[in-house]
């Protein structure tokens, strides 16, 4: 059988199409190879940092002075370590000098994409204010403020309503309110001077507008509150924002490792 031009053209371009379509194979291969790296090496390098703080995490009955001295001589700005229970969250929590400074850096200081659990900038560092925010980013596998997903099942929300601030004085309970979705410019969510009584009523009522579940009794504005704040993928600007009463807090008598309890709401 004779094989004419137009045979040899087909066949060219066939030859054409089908390397062309074994170098973009080849291409995507390479890129979702890069890509499992690339969530594989930051979720380690977030947890190289808290390999090393994790000896020093404290620890109420061993004294939290001597673990937050020894977590403090490592990065000066580590003010707290926070667990949420029956979650992932368990993390030395910082504050820089603003709400930027940790969105790229690990509680070491170093910098990392994932970076840390965070106080915000105008917070009181002591956790004196009656409204305190923490935000972390929302990471797979439930990492840094991932978890806070969790939540969002309202049977879960229901279940696990416990957490701890460790603090270098004092281990803050808490005891979790409200479950919200909300705007990242919501000028009542993430404000965060609220010493007027009567303008604390206000946080009250747009945290109960925008909440998707509440549980226990509600909040009240003689409440110190503590408002957990990571991205949602519902939106681009939207936010779970998981808030939290302190029903009580506990101190380590210096040198005798007892524990008293202070009066609520203090």
């Amino acid at each position: 059988m004779e094989r004419t031009p137009e045979y040899y053209l087909t066949k060219g371009l066939d030859m054409v199409v089908n390397g062309v379509a074994a170098v973009i194979f080849l291409c995507c291969l390479a890129y979702a190879g890069y890509a499992l790296w690339d969530n594989w090496s930051i979720l380690d390098g977030s947890e190289n940092a808290l390999k090393t703080m994790v000896e020093y995490k404290p620890d109420e009955e061993e004294g939290l002075s001597y673990n937050f001295s020894q977590l403090m001589a490592m990065n000066p700005d580590v003010c707290g370590w926070i667990v949420m229970d029956h979650t992932g969250i368990d993390y030395p929590i910082v504050q820089g000098e603003d709400n930027f400074e940790y969105l790229d850096k690990d509680p070491l200081g170093n910098p990392e994409i994932s970076g840390s659990i965070f106080l915000d900038w105008q917070n009181n560092r002591k956790f004196t204010d009656p409204y305190m925010v923490l935000m972390g980013h929302h990471m797979q596998a439930g990492k840094m403020f991932g978890d806070l997903d969790k939540y969002s099942d309202e049977t879960f929300f229901q279940k696990n309503t416990t957490g701890e601030i460790y603090l270098p004085d004092r281990v803050l309970y808490l005891e979790t309110a409200a479950f919200l979705t909300v705007d990242a410019y919501d000028k009542y969510i993430y404000r965060t001077q609220w010493d007027n009584v009567s303008e604390r009523q206000e946080l009250l009522k747009r945290i109960y507008e925008q909440a998707q579940y509440t549980t226990g009794e509600e909040l009240t504005t003689e409440d110190q509150m503590v408002a957990l704040s990571t991205c949602s993928t519902s939106g681009t600007n939207a936010r779970h924002v998981l808030v939290c009463r302190i029903v009580h807090s506990s101190a380590s008598e210096e040198g005798s490792g007892k524990v008293y309890v202070e009066t609520e709401n203090e």
